[in-house]
């Protein structure tokens, strides 16, 4: 089924992957596409976006936090079939995601461009930088 949204944005994204699932709007930073399908571009292998922009009701819904990334469509959550989670957040970091959240047990990684320093946590435990 098309969609609104159902617009390719690089070799390996298309809009709607991005999109609220409440509502279908969708912010993205340009930025975090860049870096997102650099990432892409480096492993070689499909990535899955669990969670893009997120609507407040739509945040609020999955106990997001009230600042989070996700509301102005600066972060993704995002999984890789048959891929060691640790070696994507190694990889993550090398092309400079600001925010790498390490979600072991539900096999995803949130990744933002947040401004200024530099977080790495597992689960909600600050681990790096």
């Amino acid at each position: 089924m098309d969609t609104i949204n159902d617009i390719e944005l690089t070799e390996y994204f298309s809009l709607c992957e991005f999109e609220c699932p409440c509502c279908r709007r969708v912010m993205l930073s340009p930025d975090l596409l860049t870096r997102l399908s650099h990432l892409r571009m480096v492993i070689n292998k499909p990535i899955y976006i669990n969670s893009g922009y997120r609507c407040k009701e739509e945040n609020h819904k999955v106990g997001g936090v009230n600042n989070s990334y996700h509301l102005q469509g600066m972060a993704v959550d995002i999984h890789v079939k048959d891929f060691l989670l640790f070696d994507l957040l190694l990889f993550a970091q090398e092309i400079g995601f600001n925010g790498i959240g390490y979600y072991e047990k539900r096999n995803f990684l949130h990744l933002d461009i947040r401004p200024g320093q530099k977080r790495v946590w597992k689960g909600s435990k600050l681990i790096g930088y």
